[in-house]
């Protein structure tokens, strides 16, 4: 029963730890670009999209397939941003699933 206590109140730490991990990640910017910079986005630690910025340059596309570019830029630069919000959320989620023992794969909610 003491085991079971126990595991109940790592789980509430947890939850608590979980609030506070999502609010800071809502906090944070992580940015990503493509082509050296051209196109810029930017995104919250939880991966919504803040701002995006593209180099006057690459705005000037005038045919169909230097808009096809751009906005393959404009993705690749949105992934960089969520991959480093990918991973500045598994950075901080580590503290707080450290102690409890979940499954391999099994992933708090967020």
């Amino acid at each position: 029963m003491r085991n079971f206590t126990s595991m109940l109140k790592k789980a509430k730490e947890a939850q608590e730890k979980l609030a506070t991990v999502k609010a800071e990640l809502a906090e944070i910017t992580c940015t990503g670009e493509a082509a050296g910079g051209i196109v810029k986005a930017a995104v919250s630690g939880d991966s919504r999209i803040q701002s995006l910025t593209i180099s006057p340059d690459a705005a000037s596309a005038n045919t169909p397939d230097d808009i096809n570019m751009l906005e393959d830029l404009i993705i690749v630069a949105i992934r960089d941003a969520q991959d480093k919000a990918e991973q500045e959320k598994a950075k901080r989620m580590q503290g707080v699933t450290g102690d409890l023992p979940l499954p391999p794969g099994l992933d708090l909610p967020f």
